[in-house]
């Protein structure tokens, strides 16, 4: 069976996602641009060259990417030059496509090709300075604010939803709204506030029948991350947002603001992971109900509200919310004093090890405290593992490649 350069578009499309794929395509079109030829053609000659026996031959392509790196970064006429980044992002589909066939190129190192530069980094806005926005917003911005911050979902995931999603919004808030992310292929367990629910019974009504998505394009499709990435940033404009020199403002920012809110919250990282659509390990789904995620959504919407609170329905909710806590409290306190009077010895013993491996501390030397102080320097432990945890979170990058700010 012959072999076609199509197969290996075919396979990134349906193997990874939107966004590498169409970096990959784009920098594949630029270097049969440069090369002068198809990809069949360079499939073929990279081919004869590895059957050469003569070692310049089986590099030359190693010489010709270079080449066309270095074209990248030189202005032509009809363009300016690529940054560092989007270059070596360019080269990445021809390496790709050579590893794909197992031609692979091998780039030496310290080539130039493999060189990058530190990103920009993020402005995450504050509550205050979403809400400023919000304030500033029409109704489809206002929409895109809200639910952004509802679901803290990736940009790919977020312009996929689809009208048919949206549920009965008359039912009971706050409503659950799961989806299998793009990326990760994991169910984000996530939540639509009150809020968002207000919004969208008046923005779907206002939607084009004929096109199937939540937030359309002029054509029949939905918008593209470019269109949201200028919509958020005309918004800071017009609510006299300054984004510090050398920060700018993405679609990512959501994410960090709602896993940031998690974090100061001290909410579950593994809760806070499934609701932005983060996998965790397997074994911890038994641990984790829907009854929790929902409370800790709730949670984190006392402080992620783009209305203060003004929305329908919020006071009532509030006070159902303060009147079950109680009650968990009132419960977890009567658990405690029968765990530490029923399993103390236990307690401390397993702590020992819990606290030599977490927090490399000893209680051989502190035979005095009880076992309820025993567990809150075990809770103390994991609480710094979680810190840790989301601070590899915050770390991450958007996962969307190195294209547009959004």
């Amino acid at each position: 069976m012959q072999i076609k350069a199509a197969d290996f578009l075919d396979y990134i499309k349906d193997s990874k996602s939107k966004g590498t794929f169409k970096e990959y395509k784009s920098g594949l079109a630029k270097f049969v641009e440069w090369y002068g030829k198809s990809l069949d053609e360079i499939l073929a000659e990279r081919k004869q060259d590895l059957a050469s026996e003569d070692a310049t031959q089986r590099k030359r392509f190693v010489r010709e990417i270079e080449k066309f790196h270095k074209w990248l970064l030189t202005p032509q006429q009809d363009r300016d030059k690529y940054s560092i980044n989007s270059a070596r992002t360019s080269t990445l589909g021809i390496l790709q496509f050579f590893r794909f066939f197992e031609m692979p190129i091998t780039i030496e190192k310290g080539s130039s090709v493999s060189q990058t530069v530190e990103t920009t980094s993020d402005f995450v806005p504050t509550v205050d300075q979403y809400r400023a926005m919000f304030n500033c917003a029409d109704l489809r911005g206002r929409t895109v604010l809200s639910m952004a911050l509802d679901l803290a979902w990736r940009i790919s995931d977020f312009l996929e939803i689809k009208k048919s999603d949206i549920l009965d919004l008359n039912q009971e808030t706050p409503i659950s709204f799961e989806r299998v992310t793009e990326k990760e292929k994991v169910i984000a367990k996530s939540f639509l506030s009150a809020e968002t629910v207000e919004l969208l019974k008046t923005y779907v009504p206002t939607l084009k029948a004929e096109n199937t998505f939540l937030f359309q394009s002029s054509t029949a499709h939905h918008l593209d991350p470019e269109t949201v990435g200028d919509i958020l940033k005309g918004l800071a404009k017009k609510a006299n947002i300054v984004i510090p020199q050398g920060k700018r403002l993405r679609f990512h920012a959501f994410r960090k603001r709602f896993l940031s809110t998690c974090a100061d919250l001290k909410i579950d990282v593994n809760t806070a992971k499934l609701l932005v659509g983060k996998d965790i390990e397997s074994s911890m789904l038994a641990y984790l109900s829907e009854v929790n995620h929902k409370k800790a959504f709730l949670e984190i919407k006392t402080v992620l509200n783009l209305t203060n609170g003004h929305m329908k329905a919020a006071v009532g909710a509030k006070d159902e919310e303060i009147t079950e806590l109680r009650k968990q409290l009132e419960e977890q306190t009567i658990l405690i004093k029968a765990m530490t009077t029923l399993f103390g010895k236990e307690i401390l013993e397993k702590a020992q090890v819990a606290l030599q491996k977490d927090m490399k501390m000893s209680l051989k030397d502190k035979k005095e405290l009880t076992p309820l102080e025993v567990l809150r320097l075990v809770g103390a432990a994991q609480q710094e593992t979680e810190r840790e945890e989301y601070e590899k979170l915050l770390a991450e990058k958007n996962g969307n490649g190195n294209g547009a700010a959004l």
